[in-house]
């Protein structure tokens, strides 16, 4: 399989984009809050009003078709410039809601362009609230109200939202680090969620989630230490008569294509090389057996295990690709499985450098997982991606559409 960045579409700077998925109560996604940034000079700048216009479809391009029919909206962020120069970004007013600072739209010059915007049908989702005390008149203008539980205590969100709840306002928290911490929002009245909640392990009790086989994992990963005996490999994989189901499943999906009906794990090997039915292999059990796993959590594990392996191809010829691939993978394996990455890393044979990587984010390995999630979380001035912004710009656009075309193919 080659490796190679793909290359940024638009013409001008560089673009830095990335979406953090929204959730409702039950889990399931309803948008994504888009961060969005152009890299000039190596400086990371904030796009004009009319650069903005220019790479607008670049930058929605993260939310595909198939999932804005889903009506998963984009969560795009209207400068103070744009609401000066009354220009609003040419999108439907159906596919995004339209994010003001709250500084902005109290402004007086500002809120009759708010208003406005309004009033031509954008939904808007108002940002970056001082306080309690703010004005409760400007909800009348929003459909959703952002608070960050990250600067908020509970105790001063809990007193907000039901001057929300009253007014049919949608409750967001954002920046909800743990499940404890949603659940808590969730008591207290927050509609939606967003933050890396969702790529930790829920430790609530109540149902797990039924994923992949460990023992299935651990024997493909202690493969995946030598040279992988092919008869070794379909014999872990068959053990697991659905991990073989799911394997043969996929590859008669779309996504591989191939010209007639695969009907053996040895005819796979045969089409993929034993290497390539490796890593689908453990992708497969690494998503699920009966109930996949959650389709936001498996879509950032495969995009943050080929964003780590295009990287390290760019900037380290030297690491091994598989295993930065398999990095960043089990980067969620914590929540897949639903335990500390601690105890994952004691249940799995992996080299000293990948634990290292996994738990301390250390080593040239660990050092691009970091990065990877910096950009994935719209942490563009983050000083792990000072040296890696350009390689993880393409390598997320990348990475995302091959991570879809496989979740699609999984299921």
């Amino acid at each position: 399989m080659s490796v190679s960045l793909a290359q940024d579409p638009f013409n001008g700077p560089p673009v830095l984009v990335s979406r953090q998925p929204v959730l409702d109560g039950r889990d399931r996604v309803v948008g994504y809050r888009i961060s969005y940034s152009l890299l000039s000079d190596g400086v990371v700048v904030t796009p004009t009003p009319l650069e903005t216009t220019e790479i607008v479809e670049d930058v929605l391009a993260v939310i595909d078709d198939d999932e804005r029919v889903l009506g998963h909206m984009a969560h795009l962020p209207l400068t103070r410039e744009m609401l000066e120069r009354r220009e609003i970004p040419p999108v439907h007013p159906a596919e995004v809601l339209l994010r003001v600072r709250y500084e902005d739209a109290v402004a007086p010059d500002l809120l009759p362009v708010v208003a406005e915007v309004h009033s031509r049908g954008y939904r808007l989702e108002l940002d970056d609230l001082p306080g309690r005390a703010f004005n409760l008149d400007l909800l009348r203008l929003f459909h959703t109200v952002a608070v960050d539980l990250e600067r908020w205590t509970l105790d001063d969100a809990a007193a907000v939202v039901p001057h929300f709840r009253y007014r049919n306002t949608t409750a967001l928290a954002t920046g909800v680090a743990t499940h404890e911490q949603r659940e808590a929002a969730r008591t207290v009245g927050f509609d939606w969620f967003s933050g890396p909640f969702f790529c930790t392990p829920n430790m609530l009790g109540g149902e797990r989630l039924a994923v992949g086989d460990l023992r299935t994992v651990v024997e493909l990963c202690r493969l995946q230490q030598g040279e992988t005996q092919l008869e070794d490999l379909i014999a872990v994989i068959e053990q697991d008569l659905g991990l073989g189901v799911r394997l043969l499943k996929y590859m008669n999906s779309a996504y591989f294509g191939f010209g007639g009906r695969i009907r053996s794990i040895t005819q796979a090997a045969t089409m993929l090389g034993i290497r390539g039915l490796s890593r689908w292999a453990l992708i497969a059990a690494s998503m699920g057996d009966s109930t996949p796993i959650a389709r936001e959590l498996a879509l950032t594990g495969l995009t943050r295990a080929r964003a780590c392996e295009l990287i390290g191809a760019e900037r380290h010829p030297s690491l091994d690709r598989d295993e930065l691939f398999t990095i960043g993978l089990l980067s969620t394996a914590d929540a897949v499985f639903q335990m500390p990455m601690a105890q994952v890393v004691t249940e799995l044979p992996l080299e000293q450098t990948v634990i290292e990587a996994l738990l301390d984010r250390t080593g040239p390995a660990g050092e691009i997982l970091r990065s990877v999630i910096a950009y994935e979380q719209g942490e563009f001035v983050s000083t792990s991606l000072a040296s890696l912004l350009l390689e993880n710009s393409a390598a997320y656009r990348d990475s995302l559409t091959w991570a879809r075309r496989a979740v699609y193919g999984m299921v």
